[in-house]
């Protein structure tokens, strides 16, 4: 029986052929297996690390565009502010014609200040002239302004002279000629823009800062359709560039605060990295240095054997004592007063203080050397 059953073709088939090729594939399903596994592993733990770097980053990135755009609204002020001038006059009962020099009040804010301590300011008036005979004739005529704050407190005043550009009769003549249809279709008018600078510097008091303004024409013949105030800022040193060239500035300043912040943020993760929890640390690659507590452990060791020598030799009164106290704390004994009183009673008091004297003063020699 056995002899037919060690010859079974199916016996041979299964021991020989089956089992082996099923081990095998097991054996390369279970490594291809682990191997995906490690892969995966590793495939996440490199992701997780870049996210995490790609999130700082553009934290970064994102807090140094906003500083820089913070700083540049406080830092730099509005390049221009522009204000309508309506002129008033008292006209006269009897006669045509007006019988005051106009003028006019303009309000700059409502609020506390418009303009920028410490920052120049260039102060215009823009006027609008027709080229009438009046006007011609006229001449030159003087513009006074007052900048006052709330309250009507006068802080500054300025006055400057001004007139229409002469233009000769044959100028006139052929202007007009060549003119002709736009002055006909009222797409250009018979009128000049006059700029008057009022202010070429002026600074304003943070104490008593300009909230409005009163502009006069001193003239009752001088002819406008109307006029603007515009004052707008004159910047010098690192407002000027950041004006005039913006990319420039807004790159520089941009590096720099990303600079700084990533500084910052590198010593910060430096140190937090001392508090962190081991796994925390495994995962992030930042294994502690484990130098000194190796040293700490070996010194421990060795102090461990000094103190074990410290106790070989003669039996001695204070070995006693020691031995019995920890005897007795290790198996959680009562302690017994009375035997430092027997012993004291029994040996002599010079004798007792003679051994104290001299196992103190061999422990401290042992300890020092």
């Amino acid at each position: 029986m056995s002899v037919i059953n060690y010859v079974n073709p199916f016996r041979i088939y299964k021991d020989l052929v089956r089992k082996p090729i099923e081990t095998f594939l097991f054996n390369q399903y279970l490594g291809y297996r682990k191997k995906t596994g490690e892969g995966i592993n590793s495939a996440k733990e490199i992701i997780y690390k870049v996210a995490i770097i790609l999130v700082f980053l553009t934290a970064i990135l994102w807090l140094s565009i906003f500083n820089y755009i913070v700083f540049y609204h406080m830092y730099m002020p509005n390049i221009t502010h522009q204000r309508t001038v309506h002129f008033q006059f008292k006209p006269c009962e009897e006669t045509m014609g007006i019988c005051s020099f106009p003028y006019a009040y303009v309000q700059l804010t409502r609020k506390s200040s418009i303009l920028m301590s410490g920052q120049l300011y260039r102060i215009r008036l823009i006027l609008e002239m027709p080229e009438s005979n009046v006007n011609k004739d006229l001449g030159m005529f003087m513009v006074c302004t007052q900048m006052r704050a709330k309250g009507g407190v006068l802080v500054s005043s300025s006055c400057r002279s001004t007139m229409l550009r002469y233009r000769s009769k044959l100028h006139e003549y052929i202007r007009t000629a060549v003119m002709a249809p736009l002055l006909m279709s009222d797409v250009v008018e018979e009128k000049q823009t006059i700029q008057v600078d009022l202010f070429t510097e002026f600074d304003d008091d943070p104490n008593q800062p300009v909230t409005d303004a009163y502009v006069e024409l001193q003239s009752r013949y001088v002819q406008v359709y109307g006029g603007q105030l515009h004052i707008e800022a004159h910047f010098t040193g690192l407002r000027y560039l950041m004006y005039n060239w913006p990319k420039f500035s807004a790159l520089f300043g941009i590096s720099t605060n990303l600079f700084f912040i990533t500084l910052v943020f590198a010593l910060s993760w430096y140190h937090l990295q001392e508090g962190l929890p081991e796994f925390i640390k495994s995962k992030l690659g930042t294994t502690p240095d484990k130098d000194e507590d190796n040293k700490k452990l070996i010194g421990k060791i060795k102090l461990e054997k000094e103190g074990k020598k410290l106790w070989t030799g003669k039996p001695t009164v204070t070995r006693y004592f020691t031995t019995r106290f920890r005897y007795n704390a290790k198996r959680k004994l009562p302690q017994n007063p009375r035997t430092a009183r027997n012993l004291y009673n029994t040996i002599p008091r010079f004798l007792f203080k003679i051994t104290l004297c001299t196992m103190n003063t061999q422990t401290s020699k042992r300890i020092h050397t």
